[in-house]
C-alpha cells in the first residue's frame, strides 16, 4: 500500500504518480496512445463492380500498410477504413455520412463510379464536411474540378483523345461505341464525339447498355450490323467481358479497345486467350511490367510481401491515391482542412516514374495515358 507524506510536497507526488497508476493498471496522464489517421473508402465490395473496389482497396492499403511500418505520420497510424455501397449511389451518400459521424475521416478515397462521385457532391457531403474525396476512380468532366475532389489520374477526355490520336496514326477511321448509359458512358461518349472531327474519325454508332442490369445483348446485336474497324468499350469490367464474348463468338471482328476503368486482370479471368487475343487497353499508369520505374519495382515488392486476392489492374490506382494522401499528410495537419490545404499545394510530385500535380484542379492530377494489348498467349504487351 502507497503512503503519501503531505509535507513532502507536490514534487514527490508527481514523481510517484505514474508509479502509483501503473501499478493499479491505469494509463498515467502523459502515456498518450496516438490516434489512428482514418482514411474512408465508401466503394463497392460487392456486386457488379466489386473487383474495382476492392482491387483499389489493396492499393491503398499496400501504401498505408508501408507507412505504417515506418512509424506512420509523426507516430499516428493510417488505418483504412472501406464501406460498400455496392456501386449504389444512394448508398454511397448515406455510408458516406455515416461514416463521417462513427470514423471521423481526414478524407475519402477511392469511390468507384462517376454516377457515385457525382451523388456525393451533389448531396453536399464534402462541401458540407469539409472533407475532401481523393482518387474517385472516374476521370469524368462532372467530378474533375468540383470543390473538395482531387482526381489523382488522367481524365476520361485525356483517354480518348490520345487513343484518337493512336487511331489517326494507324490510318483507323471507322468507330463505333458500346457505352454504359449513366454518367461516366456519357462521358466518354461526349469526349468522343467533340474529339472525333478533330483526328477525322467517323463514328458509325453509338450503343447503349443499362448501368443496373450490364445486360449488352441489344448492344451486341446492333454493333455486329456495323461496319466498324474499331469498337470503344466505354463500359465497367463485367459487361465489357460478357460484349467481348458474345461479339467474337458471334463472328465479331473489329478491334476492341477498352478506357481504364475496365480491369484487365479481370478480363483474363473470365475470358479465354483466344477471346481476349488482340484487345487493346487504355491505361493511365504504368503497367507492371515497366519494371524499370521506381514506383512499379516499389509496388511489386509490397504486393509480394502482402499477397491478396484483390489485386487488379486498379491496385496501383490505389497505390498511387494511397502515395498522394501519404504526401499531403506529411506536409499538412491530419485534419480535413490540413488535407486539403496540403493537396492544393503538391507540385509535381515525383512517384518514380509519374507525377501527379494539382497546380490546375480543373484537370487530372496527372496526365499519363499509355495502352497496351492482349497477345495470343493472354499476356500484356505495351
Amino acid at each position: 500500500m502507497f503512503r503519501f507524506n503531505a509535507s513532502a510536497g507536490t514534487t514527490a507526488m508527481r514523481a510517484l504518480l505514474p508509479t502509483l497508476l501503473f501499478s493499479l493498471g491505469l494509463a498515467a496522464p502523459s502515456a498518450v496512445t496516438a490516434k489512428d489517421i482514418v482514411i474512408a473508402q465508401i466503394a463497392p465490395l460487392t456486386g457488379v463492380q466489386a473487383v474495382a473496389g476492392k482491387a483499389y482497396a489493396a492499393g491503398l492499403r499496400l501504401g498505408f500498410d508501408a507507412v505504417n511500418a515506418s512509424g506512420g505520420i509523426n507516430g499516428s497510424p493510417l488505418r483504412l477504413v472501406s464501406v460498400d455501397d455496392a456501386y449504389k449511389p444512394e448508398d454511397t451518400v448515406r455510408l458516406a455520412r455515416e461514416t463521417i459521424t462513427r470514423e471521423s475521416p481526414v478524407a475519402f478515397a477511392a469511390t468507384v463510379g462517376t454516377a457515385n462521385a457525382d451523388a456525393l457532391i451533389k448531396a453536399g457531403v464534402l462541401t458540407s464536411s469539409g472533407i475532401p474525396l481523393i482518387g474517385p476512380s472516374s476521370g469524368a468532366s462532372s467530378v474533375i474540378g468540383q470543390p473538395g475532389v482531387f482526381v489523382t489520374k488522367a481524365s476520361y477526355a485525356d483517354e480518348v483523345n490520345q487513343l484518337f490520336i493512336t487511331l489517326n496514326s494507324m490510318g483507323l477511321t471507322r468507330v463505333a461505341v458500346l457505352f454504359q448509359d449513366d454518367g461516366y458512358g456519357r462521358d466518354l461518349l461526349a469526349s468522343a464525339t467533340a474529339l472525333a472531327p478533330k483526328y477525322k474519325i467517323e463514328l458509325l454508332a453509338k450503343s447503349p447498355y443499362d448501368r443496373i442490369t450490364g445486360n449488352v445483348e441489344p448492344a451486341v446485336a446492333a454493333l455486329l450490323k456495323v461496319d466498324a474497324q474499331v469498337i470503344f468499350l466505354a463500359a465497367i469490367s463485367a459487361p465489357a467481358a460478357s460484349f467481348i464474348k458474345a461479339y467474337k463468338q458471334r463472328g465479331g471482328n473489329a478491334m476492341l479497345i477498352g478506357p481504364s476503368p475496365v480491369d484487365i486482370s479481370y478480363l483474363q479471368k473470365q475470358l479465354s486467350k483466344d477471346l481476349l487475343r488482340g484487345y487493346v487497353a487504355s491505361t493511365v499508369g504504368p503497367v507492371e511490367s515497366r519494371t524499370s520505374l521506381p514506383i512499379i519495382r516499389e509496388y511489386l515488392k509490397l504486393k509480394a510481401a502482402a499477397p491478396s486476392a484483390d489485386y487488379g489492374t486498379r491496385s496501383l490506382e490505389g497505390y498511387v491515391t494511397a502515395r498522394v494522401i501519404v504526401a499531403a499528410l506529411q506536409r499538412g495537419k491530419a485534419t480535413p482542412e490540413g488535407v486539403s490545404i496540403a493537396m492544393k499545394a503538391l507540385r509535381a510530385l515525383d512517384l518514380g516514374g509519374m507525377s501527379v500535380d494539382f497546380a490546375d484542379l480543373k484537370r487530372g492530377g496527372s496526365s499519363y495515358v499509355d495502352f497496351v494489348t492482349i497477345d495470343r498467349m493472354g499476356a500484356i504487351i505495351r
